[in-house]
């Protein structure tokens, strides 16, 4: 039993490693994807699609979504390069041929004039059987003026259910007021993980935003580091292979005018994966201390607008 526990370990470092290599690989011929009739990078995505048969670990599978967002950035790219003659047809210039065929010369801007759909059915046999659809031009050819509906008294139960409803809009109808107040946490709250940050320093990020107990508390964790990244005072090395977070000063416009660029990643998390990490990470505390949940007037939820003690 421990000869294949080890045995399993040494498999998982061969594909962390055939991953970097891939990921190497990549960056460098980056440039020759460009250029390549496409041959190439359908070599290294048949070496991604091998390798990702052997991933049964949420790490492996990160270095796998790496390589995949580096080829399909590179497959926008060479699509971006494709050279499409958008003048060979002219969508205004068709329907008013179309309408031409449709309507005499004296009745096309008659209201309630009927179209001549045998005359367009005799042009379109000619090269077809069945004539095609007309879903792909734009708007409709002809328009009917719609009826007002008259709102009929109902019954006691109806009122009663539309005084239901009404008052469920009200409570999920949020005031100026109450924006400004949830903005006014979210800043409080973004500061306070900040801190936290600042004092644990470079840390894995699902350890720091992982809370065991709570999967909502989780995804607002990421939230709120997400305005750290974008505001660059923290930021994100995944060079060892794993997402490292560390907090930093903001760049200044000369960092940027000496090649600092900004990346922007999706960041996907459902419950079976969030099990997932507290099992290979072994968290069974969070960092990010939990809020307390209370009940305001209405009897909505109001978790984030309590700033961690």
């Amino acid at each position: 039993m421990e000869n294949d526990q080890e045995l399993s370990q040494v498999d998982r470092r061969s594909l962390r490693h055939n991953y970097r290599n891939l990921l190497s690989d990549a960056v460098t011929r980056k440039n020759e994807y460009m250029t390549d009739s496409g041959s190439l990078l359908l070599e290294d995505l048949e070496r991604a699609n091998s390798l990702f048969n052997k991933v049964d670990r949420t790490v492996e599978g990160i270095l796998d979504s790496r390589f995949l967002i580096l080829s399909a950035d590179i497959g926008a790219q060479r699509a971006h390069q494709l050279r499409i003659d958008s003048a060979a047809f002219d969508a205004l210039e068709y329907i008013e041929k179309v309408r031409e065929k449709l309507y005499n010369p004296d009745e096309q801007h008659i209201p309630g004039s009927k179209p001549n759909w045998a005359a367009m059915g005799n042009i379109a046999a000619r090269f077809s059987r069945r004539a095609p659809r007309f879903s792909y031009i734009y708007g409709p050819l002809m328009t009917e003026p719609k009826e007002r509906r008259r709102i009929k008294t109902g019954t006691k139960r109806d009122n009663a259910a539309l005084a239901a409803s009404r008052q469920e809009a009200r409570i999920e109808t949020m005031g100026e007021s109450d924006v400004k107040r949830q903005e006014n946490q979210t800043t409080k709250l973004v500061k306070t993980v900040h801190k936290i940050l600042r004092e644990v320093g470079p840390i894995n990020l699902f350890q720091l935003v992982i809370n065991p107990t709570s999967f909502s508390q989780s995804v607002e964790n990421i939230f709120y580091v997400s305005f750290l990244i974008r505001d660059g005072k923290a930021y994100i090395d995944d060079q060892s292979g794993q997402p490292m977070i560390e907090a930093c000063e903001p760049p200044q416009q000369d960092d940027y005018q000496s090649g600092l660029t900004k990346k922007q990643l999706i960041f996907s998390l459902d419950q079976a994966t969030w099990r997932e990490i507290i099992d290979v990470y072994a968290i069974d505390e969070s960092i990010i201390p939990s809020r307390v949940a209370r009940l305001d007037a209405s009897g909505l939820s109001q978790i984030s607008s309590q700033v961690p003690r």
